[in-house]
C-alpha cells in the first residue's frame, strides 16, 4: 500500500500538513564522501532564497537579494558545478550582470517576491494628460458666465429723467386736486360749525344747484381745455382780437381733445400690458447653506441649478459600508491554530494509517480558516476600493435623489462583493477538478501496484465521516463545501468528536441563540457561507450633509414666472408717464398741423381759377 506522510525538515519542525508558511534556507548541498552533512541546512546558502512546501510558495517567500550582488551571483554560477567537475556551464553566463539597486525604486533587494508580484512587477507608473484632447472631445456648445457691474451712466440718466418726468406730471395732477380736497374739507368743517340747523329743502336745493353748476362748469372746462395755449405777454388773456388767433385757439382745443384720447388709449395699453405681462425673475444666491438649498429645492425644483464646486467626490466622504458582523465560526475556537493542530495530531507514519480522517478534517478546517481570512481581507479590500471611487456630481443632488442613487450603489456593491470571490473560488475548484491532482490523503485517487502486462489504472474512493454534517470529498475543498456546522452547535456531538480525538479538552459549542441569516443550520452548507463571505449583516450609512459640504456649491440659480407687482406697475407708469405726455403732445400737435396744411393746400388748389385763352 502506498501512502504519503508530511515532511518535518523545515525550521521549528514545521509541517506542511498544518501550515503553508514552512520555510528553510535554500542553497547547495554537498553529497560527497568528504562532505559533512548538517541536518537539513545546505552547505552553501543562497541569501534571500528559501524552500517551502510548494515551488510557488518557495518563490513568493524568497527575495532577489542575491541577484543584486555580483559575488553572490558568481557563487550561484559556480555552485552549478558543485561537486561535479564534469558539468559544463553555458558560456553565456559570462554576460550575466547583477541587478541595479537604485534608491528611487519601489522595491529593495530584501523585498519578497510576494510583494513584487502583488505589485505586478511595476516599479514606476508613467501617466500624461492632454487637456487639448479632452477639450476637443468635450466640444462645449456654449459658455455662460456672470459678472457684477454697476449700471452705466446712460441707463441711470434715462431712468432718472423718466421717473422725474413721471413724478412731475403726476404731482402736477394730484397735488392741486389734493389741495382742493383738503380746502373743501376744511371749509365744510367750518361751515358746519357756523350753520346750526339748516332746513332739508335748503340743503337739497343747495346740493342740487351745486351739482348742476359743477357739471356745467366741467362741461365748459372740457370744451375750453387747451394744453397748447400760447399767450403773449403783451396781450391780455381774456381777449382774442383777430380771426387768426381764434382759429389757432380752436385748433389747439381740437388737438387737446385728440391728445386726451390718444393719451388715454396709450395709458390703457400700458396698464393692460404691465398688468398681464408675465415676467421671468432670475435669482442668484451666493454660497447657499443646506437649509437654504433644501428650501429652494422644495419651491423651485424644476428651475433650481446649484453647480458643485467639487465635481468629483469620493465615497469615503459621505458613505460608510462595512460588514456589521461575520459568522461566529470565523471567530470561534474551531478557527484557531490550536484546534487545527489538535485535529491533525502527530506526523508519525502510523498516524497516517490509523487516523487519516482526522488529518483530512484538520485540512478542511485549515482551509476554512484560510477562507475566513480571505473573505475578510477581500471584503476590506473591496471596501477600500469602493471608498476610493468617486461620485461625479455636476449639479447638487436633492436629498431624495442622493439617497436613491447611493442606495442603488450600495446594494450593487453588497451584491457584487461576494460575487467576485465566488467567481475566483469556482474557477479554482474547476481547475482542480480538471487537473485531477492526486490528494496526499488518497481521497480522490488510489494508487495500486500492478505489473506492466496488467496496465496502470487509478480508481476513485469516496469516503464519509460519521459525525453530523461533516463529509469528506475527493479533495478537502469539496468536503468542506458540502459539510455543515450542525455538529459544532451540539455539545453531545462535540463530546463524541473529543473522544474520537482522544482529548479531554472540552470543545465549546457555537452559540445557537445568536442571530444568523444562514438557517437552518442542518441544511446550510459551509459552501453557502463561503459564497456569502461569511457575512451575516451589512452596516451602511450615507450622510447627505457631508455630501453637500464636499459638493460646496458657490451659487444657486433659480427662476420663476410671476405677474408684475403693484410697485413695479406704479414705477413703470411713472417712468412712462412723463415721456408719454411730452412725446405724445408734440406728435399729436405736429401731426394735426401737417394735416391742416395739407388740407389748406388742397383747398387752395381746387379754388384756383385758370384763365382760358380765346383764339376767336
Amino acid at each position: 500500500m502506498h501512502y504519503f506522510i508530511s515532511t518535518t525538515s523545515y525550521d521549528n519542525d514545521c509541517s506542511c500538513g498544518k501550515s503553508t508558511s514552512c520555510t528553510r534556507p535554500q542553497g547547495f548541498h554537498c553529497t560527497g564522501r568528504k562532505c559533512q552533512l548538517s541536518s537539513n541546512k545546505p552547505n552553501h546558502t543562497i541569501p534571500g532564497m528559501v524552500l517551502s512546501c510548494l515551488a510557488v510558495d518557495s518563490l513568493l517567500a524568497s527575495s532577489l537579494q542575491c541577484f543584486y550582488n555580483a559575488s553572490c551571483l558568481k557563487m550561484i554560477i559556480q555552485g552549478h558545478s558543485f561537486e561535479n567537475n564534469k558539468s559544463k556551464i553555458d558560456p553565456r553566463v559570462d554576460y550575466i550582470t547583477p541587478l541595479n539597486s537604485r534608491s528611487d525604486r519601489r522595491s529593495s533587494p530584501n523585498t519578497t517576491l510576494d510583494n513584487i508580484v502583488s505589485q505586478l512587477f511595476i516599479e514606476d507608473w508613467a501617466n500624461t494628460t492632454n487637456f487639448s484632447s479632452y477639450y476637443h472631445q468635450c466640444a462645449p456648445d456654449q459658455c455662460t458666465y456672470t459678472y457684477e457691474q454697476r449700471f452705466n451712466r446712460v441707463y441711470i440718466i434715462g431712468t432718472v429723467f423718466g421717473i422725474v418726468g413721471g413724478l412731475s406730471v403726476a404731482l402736477n395732477i394730484f397735488i392741486p386736486l389734493l389741495v382742493i380736497l383738503l380746502r373743501r374739507i376744511y371749509h365744510l368743517y367750518r361751515r358746519r360749525r357756523l350753520v346750526q340747523v339748516p332746513t332739508e329743502v335748503t340743503v337739497e336745493t343747495s346740493i342740487g344747484r351745486k351739482l348742476s353748476l359743477r357739471v356745467a362748469r366741467i362741461q365748459h372746462s372740457l370744451r375750453k381745455m387747451n394744453f397748447y395755449k400760447k399767450i403773449s405777454k403783451n396781450s391780455p388773456s381774456e381777449q382774442l382780437q383777430t380771426p387768426e388767433q381764434v382759429l389757432v385757439v380752436q385748433r389747439q382745443q381740437i388737438t387737446t381733445r385728440f391728445y386726451i384720447i390718444f393719451f388715454l388709449i396709450g395709458l390703457l395699453v400700458i396698464i393692460i400690458f404691465t398688468a398681464l405681462h408675465l415676467h421671468i425673475h432670475s435669482i442668484t444666491i451666493s454660497s447657499p447653506t443646506l437649509p437654504i438649498f433644501e428650501s429652494l429645492q422644495d419651491q423651485y425644483s424644476s428651475s433650481l441649478s446649484c453647480p458643485c464646486s467639487q465635481i468629483t467626490i469620493r465615497y469615503t466622504n459621505f458613505v460608510t459600508v462595512e460588514p456589521r458582523n461575520y459568522h461566529q465560526v470565523c471567530s470561534s475556537y474551531f478557527n484557531s491554530s490550536d484546534f487545527i493542530s489538535l485535529l491533525w495530531g502527530s506526523d508519525e507514519a502510523s498516524e497516517f494509517l490509523l487516523n487519516l480522517d482526522r488529518k483530512i478534517l484538520s485540512t478542511e478546517f485549515r482551509l476554512l480558516s484560510t477562507l475566513c481570512s480571505l473573505a475578510m481581507n477581500t471584503t476590506q479590500q473591496q471596501i477600500r476600493m469602493f471608498s476610493s471611487r468617486e461620485l461625479i456630481s455636476v449639479e447638487t443632488l436633492a436629498r431624495h435623489s442622493f439617497q436613491t442613487q447611493i442606495n442603488s450603489i450600495i446594494n450593487s456593491f453588497i451584491v457584487e462583493t461576494p460575487a467576485r470571490l465566488r467567481r475566483i473560488h469556482k474557477y479554482i475548484i474547476e481547475m482542480l477538478r480538471a487537473s485531477q491532482l492526486q490528494s496526499m490523503f488518497l481521497t480522490n485517487w488510489n494508487l495500486r501496484s500492478s505489473t506492466l502486462k496488467d496496465g496502470y489504472y487509478m480508481l476513485t474512493s469516496p469516503v464519509l465521516y460519521n459525525e453530523s454534517g461533516l463529509v469528506i470529498g475527493c479533495l478537502p475543498v469539496y468536503g468542506l463545501r458540502l459539510s455543515t456546522l450542525e455538529c459544532f452547535y451540539n455539545s453531545t456531538c462535540l463530546q463524541r468528536l473529543a473522544t474520537f480525538l482522544n482529548t479531554f479538552y472540552d470543545l465549546p459549542p457555537l452559540n445557537i441563540s445568536l442571530y444568523s441569516r444562514f438557517t437552518p443550520i442542518s441544511s446550510t452548507t459551509i459552501g453557502t457561507l463561503i459564497d456569502e463571505l461569511f457575512i451575516e449583516t451589512w452596516y451602511n450609512t450615507s450622510n447627505y450633509s457631508s455630501y453637500f459640504s464636499s459638493c460646496a456649491p458657490l451659487t444657486c440659480h433659480y427662476s420663476y414666472v410671476k405677474r408684475n407687482s403693484i410697485l413695479h406697475m406704479i414705477t413703470t407708469y411713472l417712468g412712462l408717464f412723463g415721456g408719454l405726455t411730452v412725446g405724445l403732445k408734440y406728435v399729436v400737435w405736429y401731426g394735426l398741423c401737417l394735416y391742416w396744411k395739407v388740407r389748406q393746400l388742397c383747398t387752395n388748389v381746387r379754388s384756383r381759377v385758370e384763365p382760358v385763352n380765346n383764339t376767336n
